[in-house]
């Protein structure tokens, strides 16, 4: 009982953080007005199942037998893998763009050199 009392108020706090540097991001442009509203709706449903996690754990098993943790924690793995999976892809194109920028201004150095002599 008392973990998940830690946890609640870890994740409590984690999501007051999160709502906070979603708003600075928003107001920075980095977000739209829709990315900036589904995930402050994610924050606060992750406020609202930290302050309620037996209420929720009751209904699922009650109704579907379903342990909540349990699909908590795969989705949340899954979502990890997706995470990295898109992190990985945007840092390769973001590699490759640089690789290119750096290219063109080393063959313009070339260039410049030659014209030179």
């Amino acid at each position: 009982m008392i973990i998940k009392t830690i946890l609640s108020v870890i994740s409590i706090i984690f999501s007051l953080i999160m709502i906070y540097i979603t708003q600075i991001n928003y107001k920075k442009n980095y977000l739209n007005k829709f990315s900036y509203l589904i995930w402050i709706m994610i924050w606060i449903l992750i406020i609202f199942v930290s302050l309620r996690p037996d209420s929720i754990d009751d209904y699922f098993i009650n109704n579907y037998k379903i342990d909540v943790f349990y699909i908590l924690s795969v989705i949340s793995i899954i979502t990890l893998v997706i995470l990295y999976y898109t992190s990985l892809i945007k840092i390769n194109i973001l590699e490759k763009k640089i690789n290119k920028l750096i290219r063109a201004e080393s063959l313009k150095d070339i260039l410049s050199k030659i014209k030179d002599e």
